[in-house]
C-alpha cells in the first residue's frame, strides 16, 4: 500500500512539474521573450564601481538598443526606468543573434548623483545560441557619481585594502 501511494505521489509530481515547465512566458507566434535586467547606482566615492556606500537610483531612464554589426542599422529600441531599488527590467521579443545590444542611460543621475561615469553602457547577448539557457539577462550595473565624496570613503579604500598599494 505504501509502495504504491509513493508511486502514484511520483507520478502525480512529474504532471505538475513537467506543467510548469510547458507554462514558460511564450507569445502565441512563438517568439520567446528575453528579460534584461540591469542596476543604476549612486557611487559616492567617484570609484565608478559600487561599495558599500553606493545607494540605488531611482527613477533613471535606461536604454536598450541593437544595431546590426554592419552598416549600424538600429533593429530594436526600448526604454525603461529604475524602480525604488535602482532596477530595471526590459522585455524583448525575439532573437537578436546577428546584432550589437547594449543597455544604457539616458538621463543625467539624480540630484546629488548626476556625474556620469566613463562606462555609460553595457553590452548583453539575446540570443539563445551562447550557451545560456536562461532567457534572463543581467546587465553589469551602470552608475553615476555625486558631485562630493562622501567622508566615510576613506574607510572603504582601507577596507578593500586599496591604501596598501602605494606601499
Amino acid at each position: 500500500m505504501a509502495r504504491s501511494f509513493a508511486f502514484v505521489a511520483l507520478i502525480v509530481s512529474a504532471l505538475c512539474f513537467t506543467s510548469v515547465l510547458a507554462a514558460r512566458k511564450v507569445p502565441a507566434d512563438n517568439v520567446e521573450v528575453f528579460t534584461v535586467i540591469g542596476k543604476i547606482y549612486c557611487d559616492p566615492c567617484k570609484f565608478e564601481f559600487e561599495t558599500r556606500l553606493s545607494k540605488p537610483l531611482a527613477g533613471v531612464k535606461v536604454t536598450l538598443m541593437c544595431k546590426k554589426e554592419e552598416g549600424n542599422n538600429v533593429t530594436f529600441v526600448k526604454e525603461s526606468t529604475t524602480d525604488k531599488n535602482g532596477i530595471y527590467k526590459i522585455n524583448v521579443d525575439g532573437e537578436h543573434e546577428e546584432e550589437v545590444c547594449e543597455v544604457s542611460t539616458n538621463s543625467n543621475g539624480k540630484g546629488e548623483c548626476s556625474l556620469p561615469m566613463a562606462n555609460k553602457s553595457d553590452r548583453i547577448g539575446l540570443t539563445k545560441n551562447m550557451g545560456v539557457s536562461s532567457l534572463v539577462r543581467f546587465v553589469n550595473p551602470l552608475g553615476f557619481m555625486s558631485k562630493s565624496i562622501d567622508s566615510q570613503c576613506g574607510s572603504v579604500i582601507s577596507e578593500l585594502g586599496l591604501d596598501k598599494l602605494d606601499d
